[in-house]
């Protein structure tokens, strides 16, 4: 468990990093910003509901704060250790794509590659954030609410996806693509 001090230093970096004042934390989590400066000093030590609130307010993991060591700025994935994903199509098949990203604890994005074979249709629930869609080769038909783009090797389609969406290969050959999802927050692919 960190010192009281490094706890203290953490809240303060985090606050400087998402370009916070004492009083703007203050305000977001209903806390006083005295009470938030004694936690920065190292002068107290935040109960856990504190911390959840301060960690919420500057949209942190609470565990950040308190983890025995701090975790790495920088993630590394090589390609041999991406972790596989697998989707159930629309008709009951199994998409298989690799996230590319390592999932750091701090990531607010998900990146990830597959492909698509022909006829195979990918429909993902609503979420919070928003998507990029590369297509790197064939031709894949996005259909967000109620409007469909079509897009080719090269093309990217952007949109946020709160009632979620649907990919599906409407060329003649496997269509290969990433999507790169931002989320406000960590919330998870």
């Amino acid at each position: 468990m960190p010192s009281k001090q490094e706890v203290g230093r953490r809240l303060r970096l985090a606050r400087f990093r998402h370009n916070m004042t004492l009083k703007d934390v203050a305000v977001k989590s209903g806390m006083s910003a005295t009470h938030i400066s004694e936690i920065e000093r190292g002068s107290t030590s935040p109960t856990i509901g504190c911390l959840q609130k301060i960690a919420a307010a500057l949209g942190e993991r609470p565990a950040y704060f308190v983890e025995e060591s701090e975790p790495t700025r920088v993630k590394l994935t090589r390609r041999d250790a991406r972790p596989k994903e697998y989707r159930c199509g629309t008709d009951g098949h199994v998409v298989v794509g690799e996230t590319v990203t390592g999932g750091a604890p701090w990531s607010t994005m998900h990146v990830a590659y597959g492909f698509i074979n022909v006829g195979e249709t990918i429909n993902r629930p609503p979420g919070m954030g928003e998507v990029v869609v590369l297509c790197m080769s064939g031709m894949i038909r996005a259909t967000i609410e109620d409007q469909s783009v079509v897009i080719r090797e090269g093309d990217t389609v952007q949109f946020k996806f709160d009632r979620g969406y649907r990919l599906e290969n409407v060329g003649d050959e496997r269509a290969e693509g990433m999507v790169i999802a931002a989320y406000p927050e960590r919330s998870g692919w």
